[in-house]
Formats: structure tokens, sequence, C-alpha cells
């Protein structure tokens, strides 16, 4: 035992002090603060003052209503400008084209009778090849204007009018249907957080256990290539030097992970991050405690599931250039994984992501989906649990004598009936 903890602190030191460590930690935490603190950035370079447009007056009074609308927000994304008649089409199509030009308006709204309609026909023009937004805007505001003109020719009441344009709320709160327990279930702001906090440890299960997987299996061919492993050998047995690289290199992905979350953590208290939370609703005392357990544990067992694979297939290759294409089958699978989830995170109680959950390889990022996004029961998620610490003891046992086989056979990859017959040879 000791001297396979010999291998997990040499294989963790190793590469924990290497350049190539600190430097993708560095630029991984860089990237990370960046990416948090994105909104405030562009915030910073971004006007926030509202876009200008221009309006003729028309008959029914259109333009004067849609310049109310806008006045009435407190925020509002559009200011009015009202421009004046020049006597034709013609006249006031070059004066608005000058306005545009001289930058005092962005575009303009022309207002465009027709016989037999209450409503008049609304052209808006602009340089903007891409006016989309603009249009959006300007459908809903005269949306707006046209109903409330509508309802006040209809002499309703004040009050009646004021009960029909309030908008009506809304509140999202997600139940289980599991269990006897009684209560409101999550709130929106845990919710959101539930999310994001899914969205962003997802991804770092995906990276984790498929960068760290792979270097477990170039740590192994590196060694093999160098015919250093044949020293190693005669010292370790090869049992203890494999679990021994598999742990050492999971010890140095843990590291990673505690290094991101603080970074992350550092930059969700600044006041700019936190202003941008309280407006999107979001308390970061709902952070469930529960799902970062659940993380480290789908973490582990996915780690260790294809590390072990990672690990035999690195056995085989007799030379770093070929582990890339060695472990390409298994790597696809990963991603398989992944964009799965990805799916998932808009219905995470699909039946076939449900049944995926239930399988080995999958079921680290999907449970983990499922139990964030969703209310999975416990027994589901336990067997999904039992599954996968059976498959990763049976994995093990398989890799290991792969393993043995596989370090000291140089030159091609051994085929499968020599690979077998040696396995025969080897009793872990």
């Amino acid at each position: 035992m000791n001297s396979m903890w010999t291998v997990v602190k040499f294989t963790f030191w190793t590469r924990f002090k290497a350049k190539s460590t600190i430097i993708s930690n560095l630029i991984f935490a860089v990237i990370l603060t960046v990416l948090i603190n994105l909104p405030y950035l562009i915030s910073q370079f971004s006007s926030d003052e509202p876009s200008k447009i221009g309006v003729f007056d028309d008959k029914q009074g259109v333009s004067v209503k849609l310049e109310e609308h806008f006045k009435k927000q407190e925020k509002p994304d559009v200011t009015v400008i009202r421009l004046q008649d020049q006597g034709s089409k013609e006249a006031n199509e070059k004066f608005a084209k000058d306005q545009i030009k001289d930058k005092q308006i962005e575009g303009y709204v022309e207002f465009t009778e027709e016989t037999g309609k209450a409503f008049p026909k609304i052209v808006y023009k602009s340089e903007d090849s891409s006016a989309s937004s603009m249009k959006s805007d300007l459908q809903m505001a005269l949306g707006s204007v046209k109903t409330e003109m509508a309802v006040r020719d209809a002499n309703l009441s004040t009050d009646v009018l004021n009960n029909l344009f309030s908008p009506v709320a809304i509140e999202t709160v997600q139940i289980s249907t599991t269990g006897d327990a009684v209560g409101e279930g999550k709130s929106e702001s845990q919710m959101a957080l539930a999310f994001g906090l899914v969205y962003a440890l997802l991804f770092m299960l995906y990276i984790g256990v498929i960068g760290y997987g792979n270097l477990v299996a170039t740590e192994i061919t590196a060694e093999k290539s160098s015919r250093v492993m044949e020293v190693l050998i005669s010292s370790v047995s090869p049992l203890k030097q494999m679990f021994g690289k598999i742990i050492g290199v999971c010890m140095l992905g843990l590291t990673s992970i505690i290094l991101y979350i603080a970074v992350g953590g550092a930059n969700l208290v600044l006041p700019h991050n936190r202003e941008l939370l309280d407006k999107l609703e979001i308390n970061l005392n709902d952070l469930p405690i529960g799902l970062l357990f659940y993380f480290i544990l789908f973490y582990l067992t996915g780690y260790f599931i294809y590390a072990t694979i990672f690990a035999a297939v690195g056995s085989l290759v007799s030379r770093t250039e070929e582990v890339g294409q060695a472990i390409m089958p298994v790597t696809f699978v990963i991603i398989a994984a992944f964009m799965i989830s990805m799916y998932g995170l808009q219905d995470p109680n699909a039946t076939f992501v449900v049944v995926m959950s239930f399988i080995p390889f999958f079921s680290p990022l999907l449970m983990f989906l499922r139990i964030g996004m969703s209310d999975p029961a416990l027994w589901e998620i336990w067997l999904s649990i039992g599954i996968l610490f059976a498959s990763i003891l049976g994995m093990g046992w398989l890799a290991a004598k792969i393993y043995r086989t596989g370090v000291l056979m140089y030159g091609k990859r051994p085929s499968f009936k020599e690979l077998r017959k040696a396995m025969k040879a080897f009793k872990v």
C-alpha cells in the first residue's frame, strides 16, 4: 500500500508543479473571471442611451400616443423625436434622411393612411440592415397604442382601463410529485440558481473527466514509450501503479476544481455582480448544498469509471502520438453524454434522459442533471449510484488485467486474441 501512495504523491506533485499545469490553471482562471464579469464589462463599453427614432404627425394621433407610451416607461429603450412636417412626402423623406445622416435619429416611422381602416399602415426606415430589434420594440409599443385607442373609443372608465392594461403577475414554483413531502417547492430564485449551477458544473464534469482521464492515458504511455515502465514494474506492482496514477491525477483534478470554485465565488461577490444577481432575483443563500455533494460524488465516480478505461487503453499504446487515436472511441462516449445533458437541461424528465441516467457511462452527467433540474425519487438516485459503483469495480478489475498485460507489450498494438490469451495467464 505504501508503494501505491508513493506513486500517488509522485504523480500529483510532478504534475502539480509542472509549468503546463500552472499556466493552464491561470489561463482558465482568467477566462472564468472574464466570463463572470462579461455583462459588467459590456455595460462599461456600451451606451445606456435609448435609441432615437423620428416620427411625423398623423391625423389619427398615433405619433403622439407612441411618444407618450415610451415616456411612461421608467427606462425606455426608445426616444421618439417629433419631426416637423415639410409639406410633402418627398420633402419629409429628404428631411428625415438628413436627420439620420447628422446622427440626430437612427431611423424614422412613416404613417400611411389606408381607406376604411382606423389604424394607419406603419413603415420603419433606417440605414441599419438588421433593424429586427427596433421592429420588435415598435410592434409591441404600437400594439399597446392600438389597444388603448380602441378601448378609449368604447368609453371605458379609468378603473377598467387601468385593470385592463395592468400586467398579469405569474410566479413559477417547481414542486415534487414523489414522496409525501408538503411544501411550496423550489422558488424562481432557487430554480435559476440551480440552472446556472448545473450548467457550470456540467462543464466542469465534462472537462474534468475528459481532460484528466486523457492525462492518465498520456502518463502511462509516456512511461511505457521511454522504457521507464520496465524499471517501475520491478519495484511497484502493475495494479498499485495503475491505481496510484489514477488517484494522483484525480487529486490534481480536484485541486483545480477547488481553485476554479474559489475564483468563481470571489468574482460573484463583487459589488457589480451582486447588483446583477439582485436584479435577476437570484439569492446566493439559496445555493443548494446537497447539489454540491452530488457534484463531488458524481465527479469522482465519473472520473474513475473513465480513468480506468483510459489507463487500460494507454497501457496498450507504445507511443504518445497514438494516444489520441486510441482513446477516441471513449472520448466520443463522453461527448455524447455531454450533448444529451445539454438537451436534458430543457427537458430533464424526458424518458430518454431518465433511462440514460441509469447507464454507467452517462449517469455521472445525466443523473446529476436530473437532481439539479428536477426531483427524482431517492431510490432512483441511489440505484444509479449503486450501478455506477458496481461498474467501477468491474471496469477496475478488467482494466487491471489489461494493464498488467499491456504495459510490457511493445511494438504494434496487440490484437484481441493476443490480449485475451495473455490476460488468461494473469489473475488479479
